[in-house]
């Protein structure tokens, strides 16, 4: 019997945008560090805050959002 990998989800939300209703986007991952280094670039690239999930959603990590000046 083949067991399928967990998934880690990487969550990206904005609560500002669609006028307030805000916005989620999910990815997900199959490998724990892949979904890190992505959620890293993803808070890089965006300035907000990534949070990294396990297939139970429990949170494995939270990448703050960059600030650029």
């Amino acid at each position: 019997m083949t067991r399928k990998p967990p998934h880690i989800v990487v969550e990206v939300r904005n609560p500002s945008s669609f006028s307030g209703r805000g916005s989620i986007i999910v990815l997900e991952l199959a490998d724990e560090d892949a979904a890190r280094k992505v959620a890293q670039q993803i808070a890089r690239e965006t300035g907000r805050s990534v949070t990294v999930r396990g297939e139970d959603m429990a949170v494995i990590d939270v990448i703050p959002a960059v600030k650029s000046h």
